[in-house]
């Protein structure tokens, strides 16, 4: 069997992961697409835009077979923490293929990238330990560590300061380190840039960046229409006339009182609180209005904004380095969390079950561990703040079934309508 899997936030779904998804089918024709998910926070350390439930409809909806979530300790964590986490996943469910998108395009520099940099590892270390010594962020020193080493070499390498060739390489280092034998394949990232801002209103495709930004800055959905599917602009529509959008602006008095709440050793407690970091966090938030302002205010030339946002992810959801940190680094996923399927999706889960390593979670009211209780405690912080000022909740992330879906009758079966 070909069994093709994608590692993916689908905030939303779009266009350009629907073009991802055919030329998938194109290429490989599998007997299944299985997806990775992160789950209410992100790899950027934003909070999704809707929730994961809502986004495995949009994907169900659109042709994924089976969608999984990326345990929290990976799902908001540095780009090899997240690649780690998610081929785990997929090992585990018996991927053979991962298909990825990328600004290269080509599989073989990512190949020749690899192979050099293990090939030096030494100098590369070293390079690295240095830029980082400079004042650089890890991407940026990891770039210019890699620049060194790459000058001379004649072969075709991948340019790891672009964010999805960034994944890409970490994603084959992962398979790598596994001794995996799941086969990497990528296509070029199809119009858009990852984190393109700009907005052509006649295209029809947008980064996902950009239609966040315009939904969140109040457009109206008619505006973002023609770059996503149906089944995206109804759930979308959805979400907003319920609950509306989640948006670190909406979030921000929470962390504000949170921080406010705390002193520099307290703080230095929290996930990824390094090198100081807490002196300045809580000299800015004072003053700060909003989560820009905040931002904006912390951000030195070492510490990137995506990097600046898990922070304060882990500080809204009080997550310790004593409990996140050997989990993120030491330990492999315990158990898998289903969050949909369709009729595929569910005949392959009936045919692997009983070779898997690890249960495959349908619902967690009997199953806890030190890494589904932080994927429980965040879920729920995400769906309270969501949720705050109206009379009724979201479901309980306990007792929250999985999305099933007939795609032949185009309709959610059972507890998931």
């Amino acid at each position: 069997m070909i069994i093709a899997g994608i590692i993916a936030e689908y905030n939303p779904f779009h266009n350009g992961h629907l073009y991802q998804l055919n030329r998938l089918r194109e290429t490989l024709h599998p007997d299944l697409v299985v997806v990775v998910m992160s789950g209410d926070f992100l790899q950027r350390g934003e909070p999704a835009l809707v929730s994961k439930w809502t986004r495995t409809k949009m994907a169900l909806q659109s042709g994924i077979d089976l969608i999984v979530e990326l345990p929290f300790v990976y799902a908001v964590g540095k780009a090899d923490t997240f690649a780690r986490g998610a081929v785990a996943l997929l090992d585990q469910l018996g991927v053979t293929h991962l298909f990825f998108s990328s600004e290269c395009g080509q599989i073989e520099p990512f190949q020749n990238t690899l192979s050099l940099i293990q090939g030096h590892q030494d100098i590369y270390s070293m390079q690295l330990a240095h830029a980082m010594s400079q004042g650089l962020s890890y991407p940026n020193a990891h770039a210019a560590a890699y620049r060194f080493i790459a000058k001379n070499d004649p072969r075709e390498l991948v340019d790891l300061a672009q964010p999805n060739n960034s994944l890409g390489f970490h994603y084959l280092k992962a398979i790598e380190q596994r001794n995996s034998a799941m086969i990497p394949l990528t296509m070029k990232r199809y119009e858009t840039e990852h984190n393109d801002r700009t907005f052509e209103k006649d295209a029809s495709v947008a980064s996902a960046s950009s239609i966040r930004r315009h939904l969140l800055e109040g457009a109206a959905l008619q505006a973002i229409k023609n770059k996503i599917p149906h089944a995206t602009c109804t759930a979308l529509k959805n979400a907003q006339e319920t609950y509306g959008y989640a948006s670190w602006e909406r979030f921000f008095p929470f962390l504000k009182y949170k921080l406010l709440s705390m002193n520099t050793d307290r703080l230095s407690e929290i996930y990824e609180i390094e090198e100081g970091i807490e002196f300045r966090l809580l000299a800015c938030i004072r003053s700060a209005h909003s989560f820009h302002d905040f931002i904006t205010s912390v951000k030195t030339k070492r510490y990137t904004w995506a990097r600046l946002q898990r922070l304060a992810v882990h500080i809204l959801t009080d997550t310790l380095k004593s409990e996140a940190k050997p989990l993120a680094l030491n330990q492999e996923p315990d158990s898998i969390r289903l969050l949909g399927m369709n009729r595929d999706g569910q005949a392959y889960l009936a045919l692997i079950r009983k070779k898997m390593e690890i249960p495959i979670l349908s619902k967690i009211r009997n199953h806890r561990s030190k890494m589904l209780e932080q994927d429980i405690k965040a879920a729920q912080i995400y769906d309270y703040l969501v949720a705050l000022g109206h009379t009724s909740h979201p479901f309980t992330e306990t007792g929250h079934p999985p999305v099933r879906y007939d795609a032949h009758q185009k309709s959610f079966l059972g507890d998931s309508d």
